[in-house]
Order: structure tokens, then sequence, then C-alpha cells
């Protein structure tokens, strides 16, 4: 702050000097931050940590779905084998992504626009998925273990 009194000086009269070296100020800390923001990564807010999301999952299976810690312990195994819950996994022979491998990865777009990245809009749709052509995740993983795929 002392560099900014010399600057400013709080005994200059002259107004209008004052504000001149304000906007002078303000246009390189904008633009300081805009050159911050261009270069550095991006962070996506919504990233979270393997047992965030499996701690997230075990809620929906338990809460939502109403299936049972077995039902819970075999999508564990199920996910384990296909992304190690890793939203970002993508299959280049298949196209598959995310933690459930949805095939096409854009199968997922309609519960976010961040379903490239985000596991609960990977997981929510993966549970539903599981729910309409399973039952239950027992049941999926009792096809993968039968077929390979699910």
């Amino acid at each position: 702050m002392g560099s900014l009194k010399k600057y400013i000086g709080y005994n200059t009269k002259n107004w209008r000097f004052k504000k001149f070296l304000m906007k002078q100020l303000f246009k390189k800390v904008i633009m300081t931050m805009f050159i911050i923001m261009m270069f550095l990564p991006s962070i996506d807010a919504k990233t979270y940590s393997k047992k965030q999301c499996k701690k997230y999952a075990e809620d929906l299976v338990i809460k939502k779905y109403h299936w049972s810690l077995k039902d819970y312990d075999n999508l564990v195994k199920l996910w384990n084998r296909e992304s190690h819950w890793n939203a970002k996994a993508y299959n280049k022979r298949t196209k598959s992504c995310g933690i459930p491998q949805a095939t096409p990865c854009s199968k997922m777009k309609s519960y976010g626009k961040d379903y490239k990245t985000n596991c609960k809009v990977q997981i929510k749709w993966g549970l539903n998925y599981i729910k309409k052509r399973y039952k239950t995740p027992t049941k999926a993983w009792k096809h993968v273990k039968k077929t390979g795929w699910y």
C-alpha cells in the first residue's frame, strides 16, 4: 500500500490525476488477471477423488435405488473392471468413456454438460443404465462374468 500512496499521494490536490492513476492501475490488474487465466491450465471445479465418487455411488445405490450392500460391492467390482473409477477413462477402440464406460460417450450428455469429466454425472447415468438393462448391479456383474461385457 505504501507504493500506491507514493503514486497517488494523499497530499495531491489534483483529483483528475488521482483518478487517471487509479484507472491505469485497474487496467493493469485486469490485464494481468486475463493473461493468467489464458495461460494457466483450466481448473475443473467439479473434480472429485475416487473415494468421493464411490461414496456418492454408495449413497445412490442405498438411498435412491434401495439396492443392497451386495449390489454396491458388485458395482464396485464392475466399475473397477471397466475404468478403475476414473472419470476421464477413454477406450479408443470402443469409443467408451467415463466410469461406466458408456458407448458412445455422448449417451451421458443429457445428464450434464460436463459428462466427460464429472463422476457424479457418470454415476447417475451408469446406475440408471444398470437399472433399465439389468435391474441391479449384481445382475450386471453376473452378466459381465458370463459374457465379458455389460
